[in-house]
């Protein structure tokens, strides 16, 4: 006869070694991702430890006023570079990598081939430009959550599963292109091109500071576009986007898959003409500018975008090692 006991506690440890295996997500997410509430302390710490090399500011604001978005500026070198780890609410991966980059890079300061980095480079670092989003993931109330936080179906709460706008989505180019108006869908455009606060923030950040390249990461929750790099929609490829091509392309080389062999590739088919972040730097403000999409996928084919602790920091070591080969490429 079989022990229903026995039954049970295999049937445990099947289930706690499933959830500790690095093939699969991680929910809710480990201690070790950053946290919104954090984020002011965060920042000071790194102010303080290194006043000469780190500073900040506040660029904008979240819908309503909520949460500030803060920009943390690396480095005194006169070449401008922006990353922005998150438009969306359930990319954690890329906060992590952000605030990663932020404190490795003036960890790393008295290394001689960072210190020539810092001196020739100031790199923009935003964590997020969805802090509402980002909490929520963090705070265990929405395992997926793309949008803002905007009330967009008007009944005076926060549904978190269907509230909200895309915000690269909302960028005042291609914008009337995009046909996605399901106020429902995840990839609601918005009912106007940069009607959301978040949007306008980082529009009016990149008019203020002359920018060289922005980099923006993401983390596909379907696993149909990581571990590669997109670039912005042509019509043409001239000699500025080859030059484009060249760089994301030496980036994707460096940049190892997470649970195969072989690394990033660079997508060279038809980009996506909608007003998302790479569209509108690069025509918009004539910035070079490329997005990456750093969740992995696992043997099974299943997208991870949360993995646990251990892999996590894994997948940080090894994009910090890609960033600083890309930076010592430009130089």
């Amino acid at each position: 006869m079989i022990n229903p006991r026995l039954v049970y506690i295999l049937l445990l440890l099947a289930l706690l070694s499933a959830c500790a295996h690095p093939g699969f997500n991680q929910y809710p997410l480990s201690k070790k991702y950053p946290n919104y509430r954090d984020l002011p302390e965060d920042i000071s710490n790194l102010m303080q430890a290194n006043p000469q090399l780190i500073r900040h500011r506040i660029i904008g604001f979240s819908e309503d006023g909520r949460l500030p978005i803060y920009a943390i500026e690396v480095g005194s070198g006169e070449r401008n570079i922006l990353l922005i780890g998150q438009h969306h609410g359930d990319e954690v991966l890329g906060t992590a990598l952000a605030m990663h980059l932020s404190k490795r890079l003036v960890q790393r300061k008295k290394e001689e081939r960072i210190a020539k980095i810092l001196d020739e480079y100031t790199l923009w670092i935003i964590p997020s430009i969805n802090p509402d989003g980002w909490q929520l993931v963090v705070d265990g109330e929405a395992r997926i959550k793309r949008k803002n936080n905007r009330d967009t179906d008007f009944n005076g709460k926060l549904d978190v599963r269907t509230d909200g706008v895309d915000l690269n989505r909302n960028y005042p180019i291609f914008w009337d292109l995009d046909q996605e108006t399901n106020i429902l869908s995840p990839f609601y455009k918005g009912n106007a091109p940069a009607s959301e606060s978040e949007v306008q923030a980082v529009i009016s950040f990149g008019r203020k500071v002359d920018f060289e390249l922005a980099i923006f990461y993401h983390s596909s929750a379907t696993g149909r576009l990581n571990e590669r790099i997109f670039l912005p929609a042509v019509k043409k490829k001239d000699e500025r986007f080859k030059r484009l091509e060249e760089i994301a392309d030496f980036y994707a080389n460096q940049l190892p898959r997470d649970y195969f062999k072989g690394s990033y590739t660079l997508h060279r088919g038809v980009s996506s003409r909608v007003g998302n972040a790479r569209n509108f730097f690069y025509h918009g403000l004539e910035v070079d500018a490329m997005l990456v999409e750093i969740g992995g996928i696992n043997k099974k084919g299943r997208s991870i975008i949360h993995p646990p602790a251990k892999i996590l920091r894994k997948i940080l070591k090894r994009q910090e090692k890609a960033f600083i080969s890309l930076l010592e490429f430009l130089l």
